[in-house]
């Protein structure tokens, strides 16, 4: 992970199945996750964003809660503005 007081950026590798089943809380950043490889599933209030082809991203804003699921072995690419 890398980081500076005005963004973070975490590189992550899940295996299949891995998953975060419960709601985060209090989260106070603007987050973006981006697909390296594999296929993930990112769960919001609102919507489930299946992340599927190199590339493909997802991102929400501060006070928003989220779960995750490892579809496949993914590699994912996160980036956190302000960091903490």
């Amino acid at each position: 992970m890398a980081n500076t007081s005005d963004v973070e950026i975490k590189w992550g590798t899940h295996a299949a199945g891995e998953e975060r089943p419960d709601w985060t809380t209090g989260e106070t950043r603007t987050s973006m996750m981006l697909l390296i490889s594999g296929r993930f599933l990112q769960r919001l209030p609102d919507r489930e964003v299946e992340l599927s082809r190199q590339g493909d991203y997802v991102m929400w804003g501060p006070g928003v809660v989220h779960a995750w699921r490892a579809i496949e072995d993914s590699v994912m690419l996160t980036v956190r503005w302000p960091s903490v």
